[in-house]
């Protein structure tokens, strides 16, 4: 792979949260380009298909950003920056609100448009498909198209993981958000390996939320109804976190018509080791 050439960028949300990226252009002007929306608890560069996927990008004459939103990591601090006054934020995987993902893609395609790019295409991983989609499906931004890499059922997830206890779960989660108490931990026998607040539990395992509906393919997909642009969605054959792939990518082609869909054979989650055929796949998409 030929060497990548990248600069790091700041973006600042409209409620003042700086967050860091990275931005690959092309040697020779363009204004086409896709911006990255990492998964639950990620970043913005430690999945190894980020850089086959710039490459492959920058071969064809797209530029690629790819940045943190409030949803990286499990907690962390995030500056806040308004004029001179700086403060911290404790957001991340376990803390953020989901609805707020709107902010950050909105300061993310701002920031294109203001460099020139008025051909943008969003791609998400994980629960950053999830944010991809909600936010073509709320905004009138001109989005020329959305490629959902692994966009995943977590009510069905989380339903599966929690067996018998899920409605208990459920209910525990609205108990503390009446109380006045959403950022209150759920107790630790729920199974995602770290402290989740109920706001951020509930939003994950429920089916009605803004964002368990998006991908939950029981239902009628009615929010992914409202979304106008081009789709295209990649699963792993052998993904971690989606029952049965195949099916989901059955469901999305039967009620989404504009929608383009690939199984990729042996790969899981991660595209760990089809990393190459996962930049063809979209690059083709692209080209068409």
């Amino acid at each position: 792979m030929a060497k990548l050439k990248a600069k790091i960028v700041r973006l600042q949300t409209k409620d003042n949260l700086e967050l860091q990226g990275l931005l690959f252009e092309t040697e020779q002007p363009t204004k086409s380009a896709v911006i990255h929306i990492h998964g639950w608890t990620g970043n913005f560069y430690e999945n190894i298909f980020l850089e086959h996927i710039a490459q492959g990008l920058i071969d064809k004459s797209f530029s690629f950003l790819t940045f943190n939103n409030r949803g990286a990591g499990f907690v962390q601090e995030f500056m806040k920056k308004n004029g001179s006054n700086i403060e911290y934020a404790k957001l991340g995987g376990s803390l953020e609100r989901f609805e707020d993902c709107l902010i950050d893609i909105e300061s993310a395609v701002n920031f294109m448009q203001s460099l020139g790019y008025n051909n943008l295409y969003l791609q998400g991983h994980s629960t950053g498909s999830q944010k991809a989609a909600y936010y073509a499906s709320q905004t009138k931004t001109d989005i020329k198209g959305l490629i959902l890499l692994e966009p995943t059922d977590d009510p069905a997830v989380t339903k599966k993981d929690l067996g018998s206890r899920y409605k208990e779960a459920l209910g525990i989660a609205r108990e503390y958000i009446d109380s006045g108490n959403p950022q209150k931990a759920m107790p630790d026998w729920i199974p995602f390996g770290v402290e989740l607040s109920a706001q951020r539990f509930l939003s994950l395992a429920d089916p009605k939320s803004a964002e368990g509906q998006l991908f939950h393919f029981s239902d009628d997909l009615n929010e992914l109804k409202r979304i106008n642009c081009p789709i295209l969605a990649v699963y792993g054959a052998k993904t971690q976190y989606q029952e049965n792939p195949a099916s989901a990518l059955e469901i999305l082609s039967q009620q989404l018509p504009a929608v383009t869909t690939k199984l990729i054979d042996n790969a899981d989650h991660w595209f760990r080791r089809y990393e190459d055929e996962l930049k063809s796949i979209i690059i083709e998409w692209l080209r068409t």
